[in-house]
């Protein structure tokens, strides 16, 4: 019997849990996570867009997260992050959290929601074309010297934000 995935808001008492996802994986920069790092990111992106950040739970467990920013001046939303722990990979936590990114940016009237992943995370840009991202360009070196980033699109239903007056 599966558990049953929730996609809530982040709050203050998720902070841990996030440190823990994240202290697991370096970043495509090469450096470690420490727990600063993980609270200034958290904060920048509450800071930046307080309903943006979400964590997936099982069993009240946050076991991945995600952070989301709507730029409405271009009505286009960033997918800054998304992150399971390893052992939850491949178990809809990642697909759970994507659809709440993506319907959140619908809700907020983005046109397109776009990340960024290095050229050489090949389980991530499956993962966001199993998602109906597309590979649009990349931006040599991002990451560091020689680990381009590739830079996915996915367009968001025109039609409904049409009919919702958007």
């Amino acid at each position: 019997m599966s558990q049953k995935i929730v996609v809530k808001s982040f709050s203050s008492k998720d902070l841990k849990a996030v440190q823990e996802i994240l202290f697991r994986y370096p970043s495509p920069t090469g450096r470690i996570w420490n727990e600063d790092m993980v609270k200034q990111m958290i904060d920048d992106a509450l800071t930046e867009q307080p309903d943006g950040v979400f964590v997936a739970e099982i069993g009240g467990k946050v076991v991945g997260f995600a952070i989301v920013v709507y730029r409405e001046w271009f009505e286009i939303a960033y997918l800054d992050y998304i992150q399971t722990k390893a052992e939850w990979t491949k178990k809809g936590i990642g697909h759970r959290l994507i659809q709440k990114c993506v319907s959140w940016a619908g809700e907020k009237g983005a046109r397109i929601i776009y990340t960024e992943t290095g050229r050489n995370n090949d389980r991530a840009i499956e993962f966001y074309k199993k998602h109906d991202f597309r590979i649009t360009g990349c931006i040599p070196d991002y990451y560091q010297k020689k680990l381009d980033a590739v830079i996915l699109v996915k367009r968001l239903c025109q039609q409904q934000r049409d009919l919702d007056g958007k």
